[in-house]
C-alpha cells in the first residue's frame, strides 16, 4: 500500500510519525529516507511518542550509530549518515536488531534494496516541496498499516 501525506510544519511531521507509530506492532523495520534537514528525526520522534517514549529523549544517533529506547515496545533508532553506502562484504549493523523490536533507520537510502523488500518493511520518504513543506510517502505491504 502507498500513502502520500503532506506536512506544512515540524509539528505536523511529528504528528504523522505518531500516527504511523500507533499502528506498529513491534517487529517492523521503518526505513526513513530524505535529505539533510528533511525531518527524518522529527518523524521518528513521532513514532517514539506513539509507543510512550518521551519525545525529548529521542535524538539522532549520528555519532553513536544506534540508540535504544524502551517504551511499550523497544525502538532501535539507527542513523546511517556517517556510514554512507556500505560495501557488501561489511556486515550491516542493522541486521542484528531486525525482529528484536521496531527498527527505525534514518538515511535508509544507504541500505540495499533487500531491506526495502523485507516483509516487515515500512518505507518512508520525506522530500521538501517548493513551499518549504514536506511530502511524505509511505510504502508497505503490511495490511494493518492504513494511513
Amino acid at each position: 500500500m502507498n500513502f502520500n501525506l503532506n506536512s506544512s510544519a515540524p509539528e505536523k511531521t511529528l504528528a504523522l510519525g505518531r500516527r504511523l507509530g500507533r499502528l506498529l506492532r513491534g517487529d517492523e523495520v521503518v526505513l526513513v529516507s530524505g535529505e539533510l534537514a528533511a525531518g527524518k528525526t522529527v518523524f521518528i520522534k513521532g513514532l517514539a511518542a506513539a509507543i510512550d517514549i518521551p519525545v525529548e529523549e529521542v535524538v539522532s544517533p549520528s555519532y553513536v550509530l544506534m540508540n535504544l529506547y524502551n517504551g511499550k515496545l523497544d525502538l532501535y533508532h539507527f542513523d546511517l549518515y556517517r556510514l554512507g553506502l556500505m560495501p557488501e562484504q561489511v556486515e550491516n549493523p542493522v541486521d542484528e536488531y531486525i525482529g528484536a523490536g521496531i527498527v527505525a533507520v534514518e538515511w535508509a537510502q544507504y541500505l540495499g534494496p533487500d531491506y526495502f523488500a523485507l516483509p516487515t518493511a515500512v518505507a518512508v520518504c520525506i522530500e521538501a516541496d517548493a513551499d518549504g513543506g514536506r511530502r511524505i510517502s509511505v510504502r508497505t505491504e503490511l495490511p494493518y498499516i492504513v494511513l
